[in-house]
This record gives structure tokens, C-alpha cells and sequence, in this order.
């Protein structure tokens, strides 16, 4: 990445007259701004004075050690990658059985995400519905729709939740702390403790609607926000080879269903479904924790820990 955009730098260099007289000065200063370098062979700033490239900066790891017990976590693993100029730190809570990865590395674009094992019976479409239902409200945030009233009030860099064949995942990414510990708050709680109400069941999966509301003469039709999703994913050619190339390798496995759901199979779907499906599945002990950046780990911790002993 570094070197390619140094190369791009230089090339649009000789379409300036000014910037090409004087890129003794400019390069340099473009250098100064990257805080990081891939290259192992980088150990010191003298060699990355004599290589001509940036180097990373000194930065505090956590005060944590193996074996050492936090908010219910106990540190299992201390790893470092001096490649990537980084901490791996894997832990385990005690009580529940979450796992949980922290990378961190002197980046100020902090991640997170909680992802579940989600293995689907049928092409129902369950853990797709599920995934859109969580994100309805939750015990702490009953309010409609916390997730997209977040769009609007946070300085997330990156928001979504998406279903895969076998796992459902959270992730955002931010690079303010306060906006970093308030979006853990909502999707720990939406995910560990959503109201999951049957109007939101019907909204987000499927319903049976007048087609026109204004019309009670009208068709009566199916509509929900993922049966209408996956409506348009199963009219795209490639996406219809995809799930098919899936299901025909293990067609007597989990991969041999939709995991996001068959619109001529959704409608079997019941709200008792749903609800049996989170139980068994959303669990703090069935939870694949992951977080990154520079942000303090044992913050995070705390949030964690404030959620699941409620």
C-alpha cells in the first residue's frame, strides 16, 4: 500500500510543474504523515531514515499479563507481531465462555464485533430475519430502530450487520472514543437483549398485506423487508449461481440451505421460530468477540462485562 501510493504520488508529480520543481520538500512531508511500515526489516528510525520510508511510532501496550483476570475475562494469550507492529491478546470470560480477540496496534479507526454461530435448518431465511429483528430495539434502548438512529447521531466510519452460510456478525468501526464505547453499548445490548416483538417479526420477515393499504378491494400479497431483499438477490444471475454452487457441494449439510432465506420458503417461517432460534443461538458463550485499535482493551471490557451481568 505504501509503495503504491508513493508511486501515484510521483506519477501526478510530472503533470505539476510546481509540485515536480519542489518535490524534495513535498515527498518528504508525505512520508512524516504515515505512521506505519509493513517492512520487517524495519526495526529502528535509522533504518527507516536509510530505507527512506516511514516507520511506526512508540506506542503503550496494555498493562495486562497471562493469566491475569479483568471484569471476568482471564488472559489466556500475549502475542506480538512485529511484522504488523502489533498485540494479539485472546480471552476467555469465565462465567459465560465468551472468547474474545484484541489487535491492538497504534491505529486511531478502532473496530469492533460480536459474531455468533448461526447454523440454519431450512431456507427459511432465519438468521438473516433474526439478524434485521435484534437491531428493532432492546432492553436497554426500547426506542424504534436503534441501529438507524445511530446512522445519523454516530462518526462511525463503518456500521452493518451481515448473515453468512454457518455465522451472523456486528461490526462498526469508529475513531472517537466516546462514539466507540456508546455504538458497543447498543449492539451488545441489541444482540444479548432485543425485545424481539412480533410487529418487528412481521415488518422485518414476512406479512401478509393489502398490496395497495389505501385499498381493502386490493390483492392481498407477501411483503417484509428481507423477503423483499431476497427477492431481488435471487434475480441476479450470479448471485443464483452462487447459492447453488453452495448448496450442490454439501447439499446434506447447513451449506445445503439458504442461509438468507428462499422467498418461496420464508412464509414457513413463525415468530416462535425466531425466538426458539435466539435463544439457542445468541448467547454470550456461543459469541466470537473481535476488537482493534488504539482505544483502551480494558474499557471495553467493562461495557462488556456491565451488559452480560444485568
Amino acid at each position: 500500500m505504501l509503495n503504491r501510493s508513493l508511486y501515484k504520488c510521483g506519477r501526478h508529480l510530472k503533470n505539476n510543474k510546481y509540485l515536480l520543481q519542489n518535490r524534495e520538500k513535498i515527498l518528504p512531508g508525505i512520508q512524516q504523515n504515515l505512521n506505519y511500515s509493513l517492512q520487517p526489516e524495519i526495526k529502528s528510525q535509522k533504518d527507516a531514515k536509510k530505507l527512506k520510508v516511514p516507520v511506526l511510532r512508540k506506542f503503550k501496550k496494555p498493562d495486562l499479563k497471562e493469566g491475569q483476570e479483568v471484569e471476568g475475562f482471564v488472559v489466556q494469550q500475549i502475542s506480538e507481531v512485529p511484522e504488523f507492529r502489533l498485540f494479539v491478546y485472546r480471552l476467555f470470560h469465565s462465567d459465560t465462555g465468551a472468547q474474545y480477540i484484541h489487535i491492538h496496534r497504534d491505529d486511531s479507526n478502532n473496530a469492533f464485533s460480536i459474531g455468533f454461530r448461526t447454523t440454519p435448518n431450512d431456507s427459511t431465511g432465519l438468521p438473516h430475519i433474526l439478524e434485521h429483528t435484534t437491531l428493532c430495539g432492546s432492553q436497554s434502548y426500547p426506542c424504534r430502530d436503534p441501529f438507524f438512529k445511530m446512522l445519523n447521531r454516530s462518526l462511525a466510519t463503518f456500521m452493518n450487520a451481515m448473515t453468512g452460510p454457518d455465522y451472523t456478525m456486528y461490526p462498526f468501526a469508529t475513531q472517537n472514543s466516546q462514539d466507540y464505547n456508546n455504538l458497543m453499548s447498543v449492539y451488545l445490548d441489541a444482540v444479548l437483549r432485543p425485545q424481539l416483538r412480533e410487529s418487528d417479526f412481521r415488518q422485518e420477515g414476512w406479512r401478509l398485506e393489502h398490496e395497495d393499504l389505501n385499498d381493502p378491494k386490493s390483492p392481498i400479497i407477501i411483503k417484509g423487508v428481507v423477503f423483499n431483499e431476497m427477492k431481488g438477490v435471487f434475480s441476479e444471475n450470479q448471485s443464483l449461481f452462487e447459492q447453488q454452487l453452495l448448496n450442490n457441494i454439501l447439499p446434506s449439510h447447513t451449506y445445503g440451505f439458504v442461509s438468507g432465506g428462499d422467498p418461496l420458503v420464508i412464509p414457513n417461517l413463525t415468530y416462535q421460530d425466531l425466538k426458539a432460534f435466539h435463544t439457542k443461538y445468541y448467547s454470550p458463550g456461543n459469541s466470537r468477540i473481535y476488537s482493534y485499535g488504539n482505544f483502551p482493551l480494558i474499557e471495553h471490557l467493562k461495557i462488556h462485562q456491565r451488559i452480560v451481568s444485568v
